[in-house]
């Protein structure tokens, strides 16, 4: 509305970098880096979102994650086993909103594909939809 606009915080961001993505009906915001082969169809991605390539993600909301992490982060939480902040290669979301600093390994599906009531030990279901919470790790393969 003209009359009433809403105004954002400037973050000084780097610009979202997209490598032979196909987006359709999607917001991105800044700072996003995200990989050859995926498709974003009907969803928001929040600010910093590393997305992996061959990625699949429809009619969800990512919210993104509150700082970058820098190589000797990734180094030390990788022989830990955690995969990195982010969505991991291969993975699918759909129907699916993913809170801040979550870490989505490779090969993962978040799908509904049934009325789903209660939770899981990893997400959360209400009214249908998945929720994964703040800080939550998925490791790679994990199916819903």
């Amino acid at each position: 509305n003209q009359n009433a606009p809403i105004f954002t915080h400037a973050r000084f961001l780097p610009p979202t970098r997209l490598d032979g993505v196909k987006v359709n009906s999607s917001l991105i915001s800044d700072g996003c880096v995200i990989g050859e082969g995926a498709v974003i169809e009907n969803s928001v991605i929040g600010l910093r979102c590393k997305i992996g390539k061959n990625v699949r993600i429809s009619n969800s909301i990512l919210m993104g994650a509150d700082f970058y992490q820098c190589a000797d982060e990734l180094a030390t939480e990788q022989s830990e086993g955690l995969p990195p902040i982010g969505i991991g290669d291969g993975s699918v979301l759909d129907g699916v909103i993913v809170d801040k600093n979550c870490r989505i390994g490779r090969k993962v599906e978040v799908v509904n594909t049934r009325p789903l009531a209660g939770d899981d030990t990893s997400v959360v279901v209400q009214d249908g939809i998945i929720v994964v919470p703040k800080g939550t790790t998925l490791k790679d393969g994990w199916k819903s």
